[in-house]
């Protein structure tokens, strides 16, 4: 492919400066005209080949799409506004110019739909395969940030959506809900984004709160892209729901009796996690989906 300082160039042009942005790409920092009565939220996620997509199935655009989506939805699970990104790819060192813009233009279509630009970055070439790093910077413009620690015995469980299945597709296309998890964040007492599974990323909020949770195995809404995979491999379409991940849906507790998306269960004093049948009986949740470094947990 063409040299580095060439894809830079070309980065920087396309460009578009905004209130936020006093100054972009090009230099060695960003400058951020940041409001004064506004929080700073950070965070910081990476899409690596083999675990997040799959390049001989998924286009350059469509990866750099979830790329910046998946530090979207923490934005959307903290209930803020992405305000700018900075990404940085490591690239293959077969991948083409012509690649490598598809790819920038993905992440920058994905963040332009939420008013993020993307302020800066790194890129380089190895021999390795295709990883892409996004940093997101995010304000609360007057909501409060919702963090995963505020559970209470009593909360109720909810879910904005139906799970399993992911990997069929909604893995790689999904639409983060930001407006949702702004309008969430007047009455969750705690809250995630769902990449690791409902019984890993609920297990985050139990173990941030010092709480437990009882889920209703009846309630848990299932994806019909979960019963297509039980079909394939024989595993129930519920355990792919509470086990799959990378569903992008909000996961929270309310105090209230009502509230948007589905109720599955409640948070209870004792810590631990278990699923309750129609019958009332109770059996220990296990944690499984995604556990990174260490892979998928048994």
């Amino acid at each position: 492919m063409a040299g580095e300082f060439d894809f830079i160039q070309w980065i920087a042009a396309q460009n578009r400066a905004g209130n936020l942005v006093q100054l972009g790409v090009g230099d060695d920092l960003a400058v951020l005209n940041w409001p004064a009565d506004d929080l700073l939220l950070v965070g910081v996620d990476q899409v690596l080949e083999g675990v997040h997509f799959d390049s001989a199935v998924h286009s350059p655009r469509q990866i750099g799409k979830k790329a910046i989506n998946r530090s979207v939805s923490d934005c959307a699970a903290m209930g803020c506004l992405p305000a700018a990104a900075v990404a940085t790819v490591a690239l293959p060192k077969h991948f083409s110019l012509d690649q490598a813009k598809e790819l920038y233009l993905g992440m920058r279509q994905a963040a332009e739909a939420f008013d993020c630009p993307i302020v800066g970055g790194d890129t380089a070439a190895w021999d390795g395969k295709l990883i892409a790093t996004v940093t997101i910077l995010g304000r609360t413009s007057g909501i409060r940030p919702v963090a995963r620690s505020g559970a209470k015995a009593g909360d109720r469980i909810f879910v904005t959506g139906p799970l399993g299945g992911s990997i069929l597709g909604r893995h790689i296309e999904f639409v983060p809900k930001v407006a949702l998890g702004r309008e969430l964040a007047a009455l969750a007492s705690a809250m995630i984004d769902i990449s690791d599974g409902l019984s890993r990323d609920l297990g985050h909020i139990c173990r941030c709160s010092g709480v437990g949770a009882i889920l209703q195995a009846e309630s848990v809404p299932i994806h019909p892209d979960a019963v297509e995979l039980s079909r394939r491999d024989g595993r129930a379409a519920l355990e792919h729901a509470l086990h799959d991940g990378e569903d992008y849906e909000l996961l929270y507790t309310t105090s209230r009796p009502t509230a948007p998306g589905i109720c599955i269960g409640r948070i209870v004093e004792k810590p631990g996690m278990w699923l309750q049948d129609e019958r009332k009986n109770l059996r220990a949740l296990e944690i499984a989906g995604w556990q990174h470094v260490w892979g998928s947990a048994p």
